[in-house]
């Protein structure tokens, strides 16, 4: 029979996985974390906006819609990152991928790629509308997950407008959303 073998706490522990991605992302300063945020969100947003702009260009409708999907999709995925330099990467991933909203996290960022991949394929224009549609709502979908009750407020506002007829539509999504 042997004895459990000691480990020395004084030694220097092994590190882990976390440990060595963070230690690619090297510390800032607040001045820094902000002018980072501030730079990849404006271009984030930019990115977005001409895609929007790329809408009214001269182009065939479908040339249009698949610009419009690739650089609003890639905008929002820079936009994305600008919110790890205020919080950092570890943070924001924790906070994304918390139990509340994880699968919404999930679906959206899946969107986004599928938008994407759609965009890029050149496939008929009404399915990249359908994904960017859907990514839309995605967003929507996980955003109101940062805000007090802002999910039942969604649900709210569908209970009176959409499902006015039949608001009980609404009941298994309110006992999901809380």
């Amino acid at each position: 029979m042997s004895l459990p073998t000691i480990q020395n706490p004084f030694a220097p522990a092994q590190p882990t996985f976390e440990d060595e991605m963070c230690s690619m992302c090297p510390s800032m300063t607040y001045q820094q974390r902000l002018i980072g945020f501030c730079i990849c969100c404006g271009c984030g947003y930019a990115l977005s906006f001409m895609g929007t702009l790329m809408l009214l260009s001269k182009d065939p409708w479908k040339k249009r819609v698949t610009n419009f999907a690739i650089l609003y999709v890639f905008g929002n995925f820079i936009a994305i990152a600008a919110t790890g330099f205020l919080i950092g990467p570890r943070r924001q991933c924790k906070k994304m991928f918390s139990k509340t909203r994880r699968f919404a996290c999930i679906f959206w960022l899946l969107m986004l790629v599928v938008t994407f991949a759609l965009g890029l394929s050149g496939v008929d224009v009404g399915w990249v509308l359908l994904a960017l549609f859907i990514q839309v709502c995605a967003g929507i979908w996980y955003s109101a997950s940062y805000i007090p009750y802002g999910r039942r407020m969604i649900i709210k506002l569908f209970q009176g407008t959409c499902f006015a007829p039949c608001p009980q539509a609404c009941d298994p999504v309110i006992k999901h959303a809380t």
